[in-house]
C-alpha cells in the first residue's frame, strides 16, 4: 500500500462516500421518475420501458464481484477512477437519451460504472483505516448508501416536477465531478 501524506483516512472516506451516495441515489430516483419516463417514450410499452430500471439493476448486481476483482489486479484508486468517469458521462448521455434504446444502453454503461465504483470504494476506505478505526469507517461509509435511499424518493420526486425525467441523470454531474477531482488530484499516489 503506498500511501500519500497529502491523503488522510477521512479524506478518501468522504470520496468514496461521495460515489456510494451516488450509485446508491441514481438507483432510486428512476423508481419516481419512470412515470414521467413512460409518459415521454408513449409509443413504447411498459414492459419494454422496464428495461431502464432492469438493466442497470441486472448489469450492476453481474458485476460487483468481477470488479472488486479487477481492482485487485490492476489498482483500487485506477478501477475507482475509471468508474467514476464512466458512471457520470453515462449519466450526461442518459440525460441526453432521444430514445428508448439509447437510454437503456447508457443504463447498462452506467450499471458497469457503478459496479466499479462500489466495491473499490469500500477497499479504499478499508485500506485508508488502521484496523481499530475500520468498523466507525465502514459505518459511516454505509450510512451514506442509507442517505442515499432515503433522500432517492424526495430529491427524485423534486427534480422531476423541476427538470423534468431527463434532469435525474444531471444530479450524478457535480457529484461525478467531484469524484473524479478529488480522486485524480487530491489522493496522490493513495492506492489502498
Amino acid at each position: 500500500m503506498i500511501v500519500s501524506k497529502t491523503a488522510s483516512p477521512w479524506t478518501i472516506l468522504g470520496v468514496t462516500s461521495l460515489a456510494v451516495f451516488a450509485v446508491m441515489l441514481d438507483a432510486l430516483v428512476l423508481f419516481v421518475a419512470f412515470p414521467a419516463i413512460q409518459r415521454g417514450f408513449s409509443t413504447v410499452s411498459g414492459a419494454q420501458l422496464s428495461w431502464v430500471l432492469n438493466a442497470y439493476t441486472i448489469v450492476y448486481g453481474a458485476l460487483l464481484v468481477p470488479m472488486g476483482r479487477l481492482a485487485d489486479l490492476v489498482g483500487r484508486k485506477k478501477v475507482f477512477l475509471v468508474g467514476a468517469a464512466v458512471f457520470t458521462l453515462a449519466s450526461v448521455l442518459c440525460a441526453l437519451a432521444i430514445s428508448p434504446a439509447w437510454l437503456i444502453a447508457m443504463r447498462v454503461v452506467q450499471a458497469v460504472g457503478g459496479a466499479m465504483l462500489t466495491p473499490t470504494s469500500l477497499a479504499l476506505t478499508l485500506a485508508a483505516f488502521p484496523q481499530e478505526k475500520r468498523a466507525i469507517a465502514v459505518t459511516l461509509w454505509g450510512a451514506v448508501g442509507a442517505l442515499a435511499v432515503v433522500a432517492g424518493p424526495p430529491l427524485g420526486a423534486v427534480t422531476v416536477q423541476t427538470l423534468g425525467w431527463l434532469g435525474i441523470f444531471f444530479l450524478n454531474l457535480p457529484i461525478g465531478l467531484v469524484a473524479v477531482l478529488a480522486v485524480g488530484f487530491g489522493l496522490g499516489h493513495y492506492d489502498g
